[in-house]
């Protein structure tokens, strides 16, 4: 663990202190690792995973966990506290950390979590995400009836939603 925290004391100096590099510099390195680093060291972990030889049992205490912790109030806090324990670090400080501290077991259980965050967890939270705005929408362009609305239906004869215009599609 001190090789990484030393990189991080390292690049923290390197800008507040010594002035190394500038904040626009900063910013190119955040956008390269974004769009390159990360997406290219998540295709390593999740092509080199092997869906025969999942610890199931690990990733039903995940997905339980998560369900559990999603099932609290509001479709807000619901997605927050997904995302919370959704989204941690695991890719880049967590695996390499967890096989540091714990052996070569433990960073393959990490990998397993990537994979399943990456095909079945983000795609919920995106669909979470769109629901939410999908449902802000309803309820600001039709402020007094969006509690009421439950299914949509399109006449042949319907003119526009307010009666006046014609019915652009």
């Amino acid at each position: 663990m001190v090789p990484l925290y030393v990189a991080m004391m390292l690049a923290y100096g390197s800008v507040r202190w010594w002035g190394i590099f500038t904040p626009s510099q900063c910013s190119g390195i955040n956008r390269f690792v974004a769009v390159f680093a990360v997406p290219l060291l998540s295709f390593h972990f999740i092509s080199s995973n092997d869906p025969y030889a999942m610890n199931y049992h690990f990733l039903a205490a995940d997905s339980l966990q998560k369900v559990a912790f999603s099932r609290r109030g509001s479709l807000e806090w619901m997605i927050t506290l997904f995302s919370l324990s959704t989204l941690p670090n695991t890719l880049v400080m967590g695996i390499p950390l967890l096989r540091a501290m714990y052996g070569d077991f433990s960073g393959n259980l990490m990998v397993q979590v990537v994979v399943l965050q990456s095909i079945i967890w983000y795609t919920l939270m995106l669909f979470l995400f769109e629901f939410r705005g999908a449902k802000l929408l309803i309820s600001e362009q039709f402020p007094e009836t969006a509690g009421s609305i439950t299914s949509f239906r399109v006449d042949s004869d319907v003119v526009s939603l307010n009666g006046r215009e014609p019915l652009q599609v």
